[in-house]
């Protein structure tokens, strides 16, 4: 027993729903969305460069009158171009050079759509059970701390596995092209972590509203249209006028996961653990948030 949380219950709770995604066939869901949609879009990726490298190929030779121009040249050429259109910071663009293409690609592709696919697979995880009444049975047996968090770990783990799969996928694909060094395999790795790190702050969010609203369809509804206020409300305090008219209206902008995002891929250790850390504070602070509704509620 820790901090009012039984860790063996917590544990047993997580074990359970991944077997209920296992069987509900959302383990199936979750590894269509990462795995096939990240090979997918390596591919595309891979060709689209492939088209963007031919014609700095042919620019090279229309400039320089060689008969052929080295590949190492033409992507040295090609995609400091890409990750400069991405990536503002020019220290994380020198990190980025040595990455293989693909895995950029997935790392950025991950954070884009981590959210969305949070909110699809597990946004209404929590009020699921209660609008169904399952949860009144567990909580027989469990705590509500334990319960609520147990739910929350199994689908943090369902995400991760989801993103590790992704990256797998990636992998092969470039593998199967031009061949993918470990170090980008590692890069893919990190990649799939800090994206991991990204979707929990989301997780924390959905999970709150499913604690309030306490069923799934008014939950997801809810949280999509809380996922779109957030996406807003960061532009509109991150937006001159209002920084200059409002500035502590402008100070919110760290209260945004979205605000975080860049800072995770940051070569600066400092900068990504203070992302990291903030990413994991607004998710545990918005669960913490839903879960003291849920405790004075009935189940």
């Amino acid at each position: 027993m820790s901090a009012g949380v039984d860790l063996r219950k917590l544990a047993l709770v997580a074990r359970f729903e991944l077997a209920e995604a296992l069987r509900s066939r959302l383990v199936v869901v979750v590894l269509a969305l990462y795995g096939a949609g990240a090979g997918l879009g390596a591919y595309i990726f891979s060709r689209t460069l492939e088209v963007a490298e031919e014609r700095v190929r042919e620019a090279l030779l229309a400039g320089g009158g060689a008969q052929a121009v080295p590949d190492d040249l033409v992507r040295q050429q090609a995609l400091p171009r890409v990750i400069a259109f991405l990536v503002a910071d020019p220290a994380l663009q020198r990190e980025l050079l040595d990455v293989e293409p693909l895995a950029l690609f997935y790392g950025f592709m991950a954070l884009a759509l981590v959210a969305p696919v949070v909110l699809l697979t597990s946004g209404g995880a929590h009020a699921s059970e209660i609008a169904s009444g399952g949860s009144r049975f567990v909580l027989t047996r469990v705590d509500r701390l334990s319960w609520s968090l147990g739910k929350l770990a199994g689908h943090a783990l369902l995400l991760l596995v989801g993103l590790l799969v992704g990256a797998l996928a990636t992998a092969l694909v470039a593998q199967l092209g031009r061949g993918i060094d470990m170090g980008s395999v590692l890069w893919l790795v990190r990649a799939s972590l800090r994206a991991w790190v990204y979707g929990l702050a989301y997780l924390g969010i959905f999970s709150c509203v499913a604690l309030l609203v306490r069923a799934p369809s008014g939950a997801r509804a809810v949280s999509v249209a809380l996922l779109f206020l957030l996406w807003i409300m960061r532009s509109v305090c991150k937006s001159s006028l209002v920084a200059a008219r409002f500035p502590l209206l402008g100070q919110l902008v760290w209260l945004f996961p979205a605000e975080h995002e860049l800072g995770l891929w940051s070569p600066r250790w400092l900068e990504s653990l203070a992302a990291s850390g903030a990413l994991l504070g607004i998710g545990a602070g918005a669960f913490g948030l839903g879960y003291a509704r849920f405790r004075r509620g009935d189940a």
